[in-house]
Formats: C-alpha cells, structure tokens, sequence
C-alpha cells in the first residue's frame, strides 16, 4: 500500500521513474488475504491452545472431586459405624430397660400367673385322708368346691356326717400345708428375683452414672446436629454473600454489555452509511473510468494515426531532400557549363529563392514535428493520467478490502456478543440453579431442625421412662413392705392387689394416652419418611431425566460429526470436480485456483471450527463471488500479457513466489490438520474419561444399593431375633400364668367368696394381661419407628452432605464462570485493542500519502482502563479519517477536473491536426506545383543550353 502511494506521488510530481508493473494491486490484494489468513490460523491455534489448558483444568478439577468424594465416602463410613454403635448402645439400654420393667412387674404384680397351663400344672398335693380315693382329682373338682364350705351340724347328726367332716377338716389341713409349702416357695423365688434385681439396678445404675461421666449418645447427636447446623449458617452467610457478589457482577456485566450493544449499533449504523456512500462513489468512479478508458482508446487510435501521418511527412522530407541534393548537382554542372554571365546569375537566383523556399518549408515542417513531439509527450502525460487512474483504482481495491476488513472485525465483535450474550444465559440459569440448591438445602435444613426436635422429645421421652422406671423401683419397694403384710393378713394382700390393680390400670390408661401421643408421633414421622421418599424418587427421575439428556447430548454431537463429515465429502467433491475443470485453463489461472482452493480449505477449518450452516452458505456465496470476480481479472490479464512481454517475466516471478506462499500454506494445512487430529484424539479420550467416570459411577451406586439391601437384611434379622427372643418370653409367661391358674383353682375349691374375688382379680388380670401383650406390641412397633426415624436421619444426613458437595460443586462452578468472564474481558479488550491498532493503521497509511500527517495516539494501559479516553481518540482518529477521506476525494475530484480539460485539449488539439494536416497538404499540392515548374524551367534551360550549343557548334 506504501508503495503505491509513492509512485502515484512520483507520477503526480513529473514522469521520471519506471512505469509500474500491472497486476500489483491484485497481488497486494493476495498478499493481503494470505496475511488475514495466517493470522486468523495463529488465533485458530491461540484458541486450541486455550481450550488444551481449560481441558487440562477441568481434568484437575475432576481429579480433585475424585479425592474429595474418597475422602467424603470415608467419612460416611465413619459416621456410619458411629451411628451404628450408637444405636447398639440405645438398644441395649433399651433391652435393659424393658427386662427391668418385665421384672420388676413380675416380681411386685405377676399378672400373668394367673393365666394359662404350664408343664408344672399337673403336679398336684394329694389330701392325707386314706379314707378316699384321690385318683382322679380332676373329675372331683366339682365335688370337692361343694365341700369346701364350712357347715355348723347340729349334735343329732350321724356319725357318717362327723366322719364327712373330719375328712374335711384333713383335707382342709393338708391343702392349708400344702398352700403355705407353696407359699414359702414363692416367696423363697421371689426373694431370689428381688435379689437379682438389686444386683441388676445397681449394674444400671453404675452404667448410667458411667454413661453420665462420659457423654451420652443422645448429647453426642445433639452436639453432632448443632455443629452441623452451624456449619449449615455458616455455609449459607457465605453464599448469600457470593449470591449478592454474583448479582452486583451479573448487574455490571449486563451494564456493559448494554453499552457496548449502543456503543456497537452506534458504530454499525455509521459504518453502513460509510460504506453505503463509498459503493455509491466507487460505482460513479467506475462509470467514469469506463468512459475515460472508452476515450482513451480512441485517442490511442488517433495517436497510431498521427503516428502514421508523421512516418509519411518524414518520407516526404527524404524525398525532398533527395530532390535538394539532385537540384544541387544540376546547378552545379549547370554552372560549369554555362556560358552566359546572367543566365547563370538568373539561375542563381532562382536556385536561392527556391532554397530559401526550401528552407522555410523545411522550418515549418520541424515546427511541425515539435509540434507533434509536443503531443507525443501529452499523449505520455494521459498514459501517466491512465496510470494515476489505476492507481486509484488500487486505493480503491484498498478501501474496500478495509471496507472488508471492517465488516470481518464487525461479524467477529457480533459473534463476541453472541458468545457474551450465551454466558449470560448461562449465568442465569446457573442463578436459577443456585436458587433451587438453595431452597433445597432450606427444606433439608427445616426437616434436619424438624428431626432435631424429633430427637430431643424422644430423649424427653427417654427421660420420662426413666423416670417411670424410678417410680415402679418405688412401687416396688412398696410392694415388699406389702409382701411382707401379706405373710401375715392374705385377705389385706389380696385387697392391696385390688388397689394396685386399680393403680395400674391408671397407669396403663396413661401409657395408653402416652402410647396415642407416640403412635400421632410415629405417623408424622411416617409421613415424613414419604415425603422423603417421594423427594428420592423425584431426585431419582432427576438423575434418570439428566442420563437421558447426556445421551440426546450425545447422539446429537454424533449426528453433528456425521453432518461435519458429509460435509467433508460433499466440499471433497466440489473441490475435485473444480480441479477437474480448472486443469483446462493455463498456468496462471491454475497456481491462482489452486491458492483459491487453499483459500477454501482454510475456510472450511474455520467453519468446521464454528460449525454453522447459515455461516458456511453465505462463505460458499462470498468465495463464489469471489471466484467470478478473479476469473474476470484473470481474463483481464490474459489479455494484458499478450498486449505486455515485459510484464510476463514479472508475473512468472510473482508466480515462483505465490508458490513458495502456497507450499507455506500446505505446511500450515498439514500443521492444523495434525493439530485437528490431536485434538480429536483429545477429545476421544476425554469421551473415554467420561465414560470411565460413568461406570465408576454405576458401580458406586450398585455398591451403595447392595450395601443399602444388606443393612435391610440384617435389619430383619435384628427383628426376627427379637421376635422370637418375644415369643419365648411369651411362652414362659405363660407358662408362669397356667401354673398360677392351676394353684388359684386350686384355692377356689377352698372358699367361694376368695373364688368370687380370685374371679374378678382374674378377669382384671386377664385385661392387663391383655394391655400389657398390647403394650409390647406397641413398644416393638416403636422400636421399629425409631429404627426407621434412625434410618431417614441417616438417609437426610446423606442428603445434607450431597447437597453440601453440590454446593461445593457450584461454587467451583462460580469460579470457572468467573474465570471465564475474565477471560472474555480480557478478549474484549484485546478485540478493541485490536480495532484501535487497525484505526491506527489505517490512520498511518493515510498519513503517508497526506500533506499534514496524523500524530497517532499510542494505546497506553491507562487509555485500555479509561474506555472514555479510548472511545474520544478512536472518534478523534474516525473524524481525522473521514476528513482524509473528503480531501482524496476532491482530490478525485480536481483530477476528473483536469481529466475534462485534458480531453477538451485534446480535442482542440486534434482540431489543430486536421486544420495542419489540410494546410499540409496544400503546401505539398503548392510544392508539387512549384517542382513542376521547377522542372519546366529545368527542361526550358536544357533546351537553351543545346539551342546554345547548336550554335556554338
């Protein structure tokens, strides 16, 4: 570009270089597009360079979420084998509970000693009497309760009725034998049990004393719940901050982006009407230069006419002279042999004014030749004014490759905001995102507070039985002062067991309430634990809905690949069949095709990198337009190297050169499509890793599934053992109860009010009997709650620490994205930085053919941070250009200007040819004339001069 303002400057100041070779706007051109593209590969290879590290990061990222989901499974363990320590501790102390409750109901109450048969049933004492026969004392039983009443008989009685009665009385005595045998066994046996359960209750009570020193599992969970929830409000402060950071950020970027969009349309509007304006001048300036050319051509086809019209004059002043030199020696000889003095002066004189004549004619006619040399040389001045005007023609080629240049820089500036634009969209669903993960961990944390309150009532609960427990040891101890009242009064045992029976039906009625307010407990915790389930089974869908997206994901970057590779083949195939009909045109036209082809293939990289049909359409269309249009210059050519032959030889260099350019090309080709396949060999494996990771996945969750399915395994286990260690406690139970059944009907033969009263106890006890099977069964059904209540925490707590992860997981999202936002500030910058340094170099190449040259403002870093200051000297520097811009034009301008006056002048100056051209040949027809009668007299002084010398002789 340089260069060719220089010698349009040369051309301008006077003709004294070398004429420019043609062509040297189009190979500029060429060099020019060459440069535009291996610049557009170094970004190419920039930005490969660029997604390498970020590949890179993101495998170090997922390398570290590797470690920290080891290191959180083995934490999980850990918390695992705690809570299952823990809930072996509470079921033991539960055990121990229920077996100090079991006994000491057994050893103060012993309802279940009226039920039932057992193996020691059918031992029975025999009466002493050897006058009866006790064999069958199953089928006297009716007999022997008609006996048992006490009769006064009157003195008059036979012998038979005292005999009945002393028979009686000895059965009376035995059985009473019997009964304080019984008696003293039982309370031996309870005495035993007593024992036994002091021995137990000071055990317990060391333990719990024990458990109280170090820590119980209950405070342990609650310190657990308070640290976690601590960490919870502390992790929640840190995100709200991040999310109010995020906004502020999120309500900057979109200030600037809405700026740059004004700032943007702004420029895109003034650049449209500046290229509107230019087309609009380059079409008037083409109309123009076509008529010029037109006029040109015609005045070249005036000037080989003059050109001929100067050839002949030359010949005719040869001829002339040729006459001279003949004339000359005629007077010469005629002079020897003349005779008379004033013939020969006549002749003299006649020979001078014919000289003189001669001479005159001979000065017109090399005013003639100046004349024709002086527009010979106004001929070379147009040939210079053509030069100009092609001169123009190239600025004009260098506008509009700006102009190109301009709407490239543009497309990339609106693929930026497309991308920024994408970025936003992907901040706020990534917002969106955060805010459902926050309302999340807000229900997960509601239902943690929700199961800590669960917790602390069931250890209110706890406490509550034992102390229940404190108060049956109390009853207990009464029950033993009563024991031994009982020794003494049975009649006052059997009304103090009435009351207590009453006692405990009070209590059980309040158990029975507290049991209602338990059961209310356990169906919330049961609705809780749906609901739990319900957001498993929606995370599960989750997981399932983003499998399948990963897939859609998937086939659809594969159908994309395919696509890319028809593609391929289909452009592989135009570009042969353009070969194929390019090899018919000659060299020239084939390096130049084949660097178009290259041109092509770089093209194609860059939109198999973009990937957008719309894109690759309109390039086809350009690259088309493109290609008319260099067929039409190479025609162009074609017929300027058979005008040129010196131009040919610069050509054929210009060629070698274009070659060595194009071998370059093909190395950077062969590079990029290396670096293609490395880069797809990257992504292969990076495919591969993902996959990996999948299964690794898959497997883990089929781990957590089997071990989640032998947790439930043994958990039934647990529960069948329990279930069974219940019903052989049931059985000896009732065993215990037949035995007592069989000794209290036993006693009901002996009195019938003790029988009516023994009746009514035992229908009580069968009640109590009845809630107290009721209460077991309630208090397993409670166990299994409190294990499933057990199971959901642990389940939640599991909950609580994925969320923490996914928390985690988008915090370091945050930072990749804000990573990537300074990223693209960065590029931002650079892009204006490179939009400034283009200005720049537009300003310095117009300042190079400008009288008064721009002093360019250097981009410092304080003008790259104040944008204000940017923006005013990139205006400053547009203004200068357009006013550049308006002086070349009336430069244009003064030129058609002179072009007009020019032609005028040639006009009149072809007028001055043809009036000079008839006066020309007057003169010669007048020259002619005179030769004639030159030779006339020539021939009248030859007839004299033998007249004369007939009479001499």
């Amino acid at each position: 570009m340089a260069n060719s303002s220089s010698d349009s400057d040369n051309f301008l100041t006077g003709r004294t270089g070398r004429r420019l070779p043609l062509r040297a706007s189009y190979n500029r051109a060429q060099n020019y597009g060459a440069e535009a593209v291996t610049e557009k590969i170094h970004t190419l290879a920039s930005t490969l360079q660029d997604t390498n590290r970020n590949l890179r990061h993101v495998d170090h990222l997922l390398g570290q979420y590797r470690e920290y989901n080891k290191e959180q499974t083995e934490a999980i363990t850990t918390l695992k084998e705690t809570l299952e320590q823990s809930i072996g501790q509470l079921r033991s102390q539960r055990l121990t509970r229920n077996s100090g409750m079991r006994s000491a109901s057994l050893s103060s109450l012993y309802p279940s000693d009226l039920d039932g048969e057992g193996p020691s049933g059918n031992r029975h004492f025999l009466p002493t009497s050897p006058l009866r026969d006790y064999g069958d004392s199953q089928g006297n039983k009716h007999r022997r309760s008609r006996s048992a009443s006490v009769r006064f008989v009157n003195e008059t009685d036979n012998w038979d009725q005292l005999h009945s009665f002393h028979q009686s009385l000895r059965d009376l005595s035995s059985e009473q034998v019997r009964l304080g045998d019984d008696i003293s066994r039982e309370l031996s046996r309870r005495n035993r049990t007593d024992a036994e359960l002091r021995k137990t209750l000071e055990e317990l009570s060391e333990k719990l004393t024990e458990s109280q020193r170090q820590e119980t599992v209950s405070e342990r969970v609650e310190r657990r719940l308070q640290e976690i929830e601590q960490e919870m409000r502390a992790e929640r402060q840190l995100v709200e901050r991040r999310q109010d950071q995020l906004g502020h950020m999120s309500l900057q970027v979109q200030e600037a982006l809405r700026k740059q969009d004004a700032k943007a349309a702004e420029t895109e509007e003034l650049m449209k009407n500046k290229l509107v304006k230019y087309e609009s001048e380059k079409k008037q300036l083409e109309q123009e230069l076509e008529q010029s050319r037109k006029k040109l051509s015609e005045s070249e086809g005036s000037r080989e006419v003059l050109l001929h019209q100067i050839e002949d004059l030359r010949s005719q002043l040869l001829r002339a002279e040729e006459d001279r030199v003949e004339l000359q020696h005629q007077i010469s000889h005629a002079a020897v042999h003349r005779q008379s003095y004033q013939d020969v002066q006549d002749d003299d004189r006649r020979v001078r004014a014919v000289a003189e004549r001669y001479e005159r004619e001979k000065q017109d006619l090399e005013k003639h030749i100046l004349e024709l040399k002086a527009k010979l040389n106004h001929n070379a001045v147009m040939s210079e004014v053509e030069e100009l005007k092609r001169c123009i023609e190239r600025k004009d080629k260098e506008k509009a490759q700006l102009v190109m240049h301009i709407q490239v820089l543009t497309s990339d500036v609106e693929n930026k905001e497309k991308q920024q634009e994408k970025m936003l969209d992907q901040l706020k669903e990534i917002q969106n995102c955060y805010k459902a993960c926050e309302n999340r961990c807000r229900q997960t944390e509601l239902q943690s507070s929700e199961l800590a309150q669960q917790v602390e009532e069931s250890t209110k609960e706890a406490e509550r039985y034992l102390s229940e427990f404190k108060h049956s040891e109390a009853l207990r101890l009464e029950t033993e002062k009563k024991r031994e009242d009982l020794k003494v009064r049975a009649q006052e045992a059997i009304r103090q067991w009435k009351l207590k029976c009453k006692k405990l039906s009070r209590e059980t009625e309040k158990q029975n309430e507290t049991i209602n307010d338990l059961m209310e407990k356990n169906s919330q915790t049961l609705k809780e634990k749906d609901d739990l389930r319900s957001q498993l089974l929606s995370a599960i869908h989750q997981i399932e809905n983003l499998r399948k997206e990963l897939n859609d994901v998937l086939t659809k970057r594969a159908q994309q690949e395919e696509l890319l590779h028809c593609k391929e083949v289909k452009l592989n195939e135009m570009k042969s069949h353009e070969v194929s009909l390019e090899e018919e045109i000659k060299e020239v036209q084939g390096t130049v095709k084949k660097l178009e082809n290259e041109l092509k293939k770089q093209v194609f990289l860059q939109n198999q990198m973009q990937t957008e049909k719309e894109h690759l359409k309109t390039e086809l269309a350009t690259i088309n337009l493109i290609h008319k249009k260099d067929q039409e210059r190479l025609l162009e050519m074609q017929a300027d190297v058979k005008n040129l032959s010196s131009v040919r030889v610069e050509l054929t260099n210009k060629i070698a050169e274009e070659e060595k350019v194009k071998k370059e090309l093909l190395k950077n080709l062969s590079d990029l499509q290396k670096q293609q396949e490395s880069k797809h060999e990257e992504m292969t494996s990076a495919n591969r890793q993902l996959k990996m990771e999948r299964e690794v996945y898959l497997q883990e969750l089929a781990d957590l599934r089997s071990e989640l399915q032998n947790v439930k395994i043994k958990h039934e286990q647990k529960v069948q053992e329990l279930m069974k260690l219940l019903k052989q406690e049931k059985e000896d139970a009732e065993a215990q109860i037949r035995m007592l059944k069989m000794e209290l009907l036993e006693e009901k033969n002996i009195v019938k009010t003790q029988c009516r009263q023994l009746e009514k106890i035992k229908v009580e006890c069968d009640k109590l009997t009845e809630e107290l099977t009721q209460n077991e069964e309630e208090n397993i059904k409670l166990k299994r709650k409190c294990e499933f209540v057990e199971q959901e925490l642990e389940k939640k707590e599991k909950q609580i620490s994925n969320e923490e992860d996914h928390l985690r997981k988008m915090s370091e999202a945050r930072l990749q994205f804000k990573d990537q936002l300074r990223h693209l500030e960065m590029e931002q910058q650079s892009i204006l930085s490179m939009i400034g340094s283009e200005i720049d170099s537009a300003c310095e190449i117009f300042s190079r053919d400008s009288v008064e040259k721009f002093k360019a403002i250097s981009l410092t870093p304080t003008v790259l941070n104040d944008p204000h200051r940017w923006l005013a000297e990139t205006k400053t520097k547009l203004q200068w250009l357009c006013e550049e811009v308006k002086e070349r034009e009336s430069k244009e301008k003064k030129l058609r200007c002179y072009l007009v006056q020019s032609r005028e002048q040639l006009q009149h100056f072809t007028q001055m040819k043809e009036t000079e051209h008839q006066s020309l040949f007057k003169q010669i027809k007048n020259q002619e004339k005179l030769l004639e009668e030159v030779h006339r007299e020539k021939r009248d002084l030859r007839i004299q001069k033998s007249n004369i010398g007939r009479l001499t002789f």
